[in-house]
């Protein structure tokens, strides 16, 4: 599995707004996270179809974080820009196996359904919150992970 530079970019634009104490503008957003304007207003949209962030319009218009960061996972950022996290094809719905016609049978299918599964608990358990606060040491937030 491989976060495309598109999640990346959606995981730095909700931290930036959460941090943020009003709405912010795209062209703001923009050029203070070094993010393309055209991507950085597509990748608001996602945000906004997926009911992370939400958009006021006016002069003290922008745009801004529907969900607390606290209650906002890591996979939820990821998964509205990228969908659903998969680290095999053959783990997307009615995707075939190109080991064993019969998924079930497969056991790189089944080792590979196990390890999704760890993957996309662990991104669960991180918060941007928990990416936001600066007074939470990063070893702290691994040992969240490894908790589990």
């Amino acid at each position: 599995m491989r976060i495309t530079q598109e999640a990346d970019y959606a995981l730095r634009i909700c931290l930036a707004l959460s941090q943020a104490e009003h709405p912010v503008g795209a062209p703001h957003l923009s050029e203070r996270l070094c993010i393309p304007h055209s991507f950085t207003s597509k990748i608001l949209r996602e945000l906004m179809l997926a009911n992370l962030v939400r958009s006021t319009r006016g002069v003290n218009g922008g745009f801004s974080l529907s969900v607390m960061a606290d209650q906002l996972s890591l996979k939820q950022v990821i998964e509205a820009v990228d969908g659903p996290i998969a680290i095999r094809h053959c783990l997307m719905g009615d995707h075939n196996c190109s080991y064993q016609p019969d998924k079930s049978k497969c056991r790189f299918h089944r080792v590979f359904e196990e390890l999704n599964s760890i993957i996309t608990s662990r991104l669960e358990l991180i918060t941007i919150a928990d990416m936001a606060d600066v007074n939470v040491p990063i070893d702290e937030l691994i040992e969240k992970l490894n908790k589990f």
